[in-house]
């Protein structure tokens, strides 16, 4: 069985994951990669669509002659995933294709009515995926399995969520391999340690899939210690990074784990690395711990400076007090801290996004990022949105088409919309400002000057994200070069070698 994997962007481990566990039961793989170099879901830069080269990843997709289509999809990324499916149902109209990933799990009836999708996983798709693999193999009828919504014959096939898989341990490493081909990686390595979240940010997609998955198993689950080492170790053999990307949803909430996991990668990998971290989680033995382990930031969401948006709102009932001890105890043990805020949220007034810049001068973190709130589908805020009249049906259907994204412009219907605009883009500048220029990036933000600000956000990314935004840069560069450079395509009758490192 041939699966075929689409992806845009940036390297998505739960792609490398389904990847693996097709290719680890006998299961042939290959992946086509758009970099998404005019439009990266930071910044777009329209003139640069041609160098995705979108015809030889099709001449790639129909030399590997696959049996199946497997597309992960963010919602932000569903306009681009679309039109390649339609490219791809064109030139092999008998291929099924399947979409995963957020927005399929969110809008799987909107999914299927797209003519050129043929099956939407609305959970976890390790399992599924394989099942799927598996019949489709044998000729079995794969209309019932468990987490797939199959289109066939005109009908819907609706199947109830299947059972979580626990034992993480099971599953084998994520792909890296087709990844790198294409330059998604070099010297920063990405790694899931565990999945879930305890906490409940209603802006986030993790409060509704506790609910979707009730009664299927352990919604919050760690890999062993020794199980995460040795992936680290296998791909710190094979391509030498320097600095490791931790990914969980919050890393810091198994205090006990965290620290067995910091001495056991203190002693045996010991590269600095990033993480998530929630604050009422921040303890002083924990960042001691993490310090020791050569941690060298530490990702915390202030989201925003007001305790009424971030009670009432955002449901993440902390007082101002706790998010600067946090911020304290992070810095103070030596770690880097990468405060995040959100503007532009439904109701929230121009007194209330200003207090989110103080509490971003007050912490001094030493780099900051900032969103455009984006209300994405299934979650209390996009419900939030609609009942407070900032969402009408026109900016229903653009969250549905995937439409813009928390790092572009708002689609609310915000009468302070270009204020949040233009403090999403200069608050990163603004945090890394000796004091002395303060004064006219206050008057750019009183002027609402969002291009200037998203000329000074790009200039100056080597500067206010000196590592992962020097990276960034580095892989888009690497990414643009592998695209120039281009992909051959397999031979039509020959099963694709596997990748070869650059």
């Amino acid at each position: 069985m041939r699966v075929l994997f689409y992806y845009r962007g940036i390297e998505n481990l739960g792609v490398g994951y389904c990847m693996s566990m097709l290719k680890a039961n006998g299961h042939e793989i290959d992946l086509i990669f758009d970099p998404g170099l005019d439009d990266n879901l930071f910044v777009k830069f329209p003139h640069l669509a041609w160098m995705n080269r979108h015809q030889e990843l099709l001449d790639r997709a129909k030399g590997f002659k696959p049996d199946l289509i497997a597309m992960g999809c963010l919602t932000n990324l569903y306009p681009f995933a679309t039109k390649m499916a339609e490219k791809l149902k064109e030139a092999m109209p008998e291929v099924p294709i399947l979409m995963g990933g957020h927005h399929a799990q969110a809008l799987p009836d909107y999914i299927l009515e797209n003519p050129h999708i043929d099956m939407a996983c609305i959970g976890e798709g390790e399992i599924a995926l394989l099942e799927l693999a598996n019949r489709m193999e044998r000729g079995e009828d794969y209309t019932d399995i468990p987490t797939m919504w199959v289109k066939k014959d005109g009908l819907i096939h609706r199947n109830e969520m299947g059972p979580l898989q626990n034992e993480l341990d099971e599953f084998p490493f994520p792909e890296k391999q087709l990844w790198y081909e294409y330059g998604c990686f070099k010297d920063n390595l990405e790694v899931f340690t565990g999945r879930g979240c305890p906490f409940k940010c209603t802006f986030c997609n993790i409060h509704y899939q506790r609910e979707i998955f009730k009664g299927k198993g352990n919604f919050l689950r760690k890999r062993s210690i020794p199980n995460v080492i040795e992936e680290l170790k296998q791909n710190l053999q094979k391509y030498d990074p320097q600095y490791v990307s931790v990914h969980d949803d919050n890393f810091t909430t198994n205090p006990k784990w965290v620290e067995e996991f910091c001495e056991a990668y203190r002693k045996e990998i010991n590269l600095p690395w990033y993480c998530f971290g929630y604050p009422t989680t921040i303890r002083p033995q924990l960042v001691s711990a993490m310090k020791a382990a050569n941690c060298h930031t530490i990702f915390m969401g202030v989201d925003s400076g007001d305790p009424d948006i971030r009670r009432h709102m955002m449901e993440r009932p902390m007082e101002d007090d706790l998010i600067k001890t946090a911020a304290k105890r992070i810095l103070d043990a030596g770690i880097g801290l990468q405060a995040s805020c959100i503007y532009g949220n439904p109701g929230e007034t121009p007194e209330q996004m200003f207090k989110t810049l103080q509490m971003v001068d007050e912490i001094q973190p030493t780099q900051s990022s900032a969103y455009v709130f984006y209300p994405f589908p299934k979650t209390k805020m996009y419900a939030k949105s609609v009942e407070l009249g900032y969402l009408d049906e026109e900016g229903e259907e653009k969250v549905r088409q995937g439409i813009s994204g928390y790092h572009h412009e708002s689609i609310l219907k915000h009468p302070h919309k270009e204020l949040a605009e233009t403090l999403a883009k200069i608050t990163p500048v603004y945090a890394k400002s000796p004091e002395w220029m303060k004064p006219a990036i206050r008057w750019i933000i009183k002027k609402r000057m969002k291009r200037l600000a998203l000329f000074l956000y790009v200039l100056l990314i080597p500067l206010t994200f000196p590592y992962l935004g020097v990276e960034g840069i580095k892989v888009t560069i690497r990414m643009a070069w592998k695209a120039l450079m281009g992909h051959r395509a397999p031979k039509a009758d020959a099963v694709p070698e596997e990748a070869q490192a650059a």
